[in-house]
């Protein structure tokens, strides 16, 4: 979403701080006379797909720790045995039992305590922490995928086209924090210095894609096909790189009150607009802890990473990245009175690009998660 946009509408609507669904209802309202009056209609509609995309974001952080967690556990647990557990809990040699479905209940208590911080500003100290444990976790990782790898030329330089759709999707889910932006912004004691050429949006997008390039094709290179859903499953087997998956665990679990921020942010404003005072405080509470129960029977459901990953990226992450902020970036220039063919042009193919991508990303995610029902997981 262009920052400059999203200045032009914040200003004509003479309102200091937007979150994500009011830049939109008001990019409409500032459209032409016969979309104006659907303002809260499409501004509902962000919302709804900020939710299912957040909630969904939060399903893949519970199968994510759920499936380092099972593989770390047969090294670095005692050998007891649960006879009327049937699936082994942690690695291949544990004498743990305990399924995957296991360890996503079980992180349900430390990410519940995580989710009764309210407010952004107290979860940045341990964002902070996660990031600087992340980067070094991640640097071992590299130091791994760099130790060895197959010859470039004996692996192919393109995928099958029949996988394409599952990319698509796995691609819009790597913008989970398209809608944590404004309301990080809005916290934020100098808002100008997250939208600077070299703020801290371009900063963070460079460095994150610089991240996710240098795994993606290193990590493709040491494993080939072999290469699991997460890198870090296809890592040794030995004490040291079991605690390097602890570390992302605690990263992961870190991140999941921030993308649960969102939703409930907008749940709260809901709840002090509708409900009585001296009620506001448990409600709160209430939905909160039930919004969590639902990610995590949500990813009890479909405990496939890789396929959960698709089809939240598809679903949801599709509408959010390339249909909405291209739709806001036409009606500011509607606006302003400064259309081209240009602008026609790249907004209109960026939501054909999101539409066909959402169809055919949804449609083989759902199919792949059917036919892997009853298989057993990582």
């Amino acid at each position: 979403m262009n920052p400059k946009k999203i200045i032009f509408v914040v200003s004509s609507k003479s309102q200091p701080r937007m979150d994500y669904a009011n830049v939109m209802r008001s990019a409409v309202e500032l459209g032409p006379e016969w979309i104006r009056h659907r303002g809260y209609f499409w501004k509902q509609m962000v919302n709804f797909n900020m939710f299912t995309a957040q909630l969904g974001f939060c399903c893949v952080y519970f199968v994510f720790m759920a499936d380092n967690l099972k593989q770390v556990s047969q090294k670095l647990c005692p050998k007891v045995h649960f006879s009327f557990l049937c699936v082994q809990f942690f690695d291949q040699t544990s004498w743990i039992r305990i399924s995957q479905a296991g360890w996503i209940a079980l992180l349900l208590v430390p990410i519940c305590a995580l989710c009764t911080i309210r407010e952004l500003k107290q979860l940045a100290p341990l964002a902070g922490v996660a990031n600087v444990v992340y980067l070094i976790a991640l640097a071992i990782v590299m130091q791994n995928l760099l130790s060895t790898s197959v010859p470039s030329w004996s692996l192919p330089a393109v995928g099958e086209l029949r996988n394409l759709p599952l990319f698509f999707g796995t691609v819009m889910f790597a913008f989970e924090g398209v809608a944590v932006v404004l309301p990080i912004e809005n916290q934020m004691s100098d808002p100008i210095h997250f939208i600077t050429r070299s703020g801290v949006l371009n900063t963070s997008c460079f460095l994150v894609l610089i991240a996710y390039m240098t795994v993606g094709f290193f990590g493709y290179l040491r494993f080939g096909n072999d290469v699991l859903d997460t890198i870090t499953l296809n890592l040794p087997q030995t004490n040291f790189y079991q605690t390097i998956k602890l570390m992302f665990v605690a990263c992961i679990m870190v991140s999941y009150p921030l993308q649960f921020y969102v939703p409930m942010e907008r749940a709260e404003k809901w709840i002090h607009r509708k409900v009585a005072p001296e009620k506001q405080e448990k409600l709160i509470y209430t939905v909160r802890m039930v919004t969590v129960l639902l990610t995590c029977m949500l990813a009890e459901l479909i405990p496939h990473l890789a396929l959960f990953i698709s089809l939240v990226g598809s679903v949801a992450g599709s509408f959010l990245t390339l249909v909405f902020p291209p739709m806001i970036e036409l009606l500011c220039y509607y606006a302003r009175d400064e259309l081209t063919w240009w602008v026609w042009t790249r907004n209109i193919a960026l939501m054909l690009v999101a539409v066909i991508g959402f169809a055919t990303g949804t449609y083989a995610s759902l199919v792949d998660i059917i036919k892997a029902f009853g298989k057993p997981d990582v």
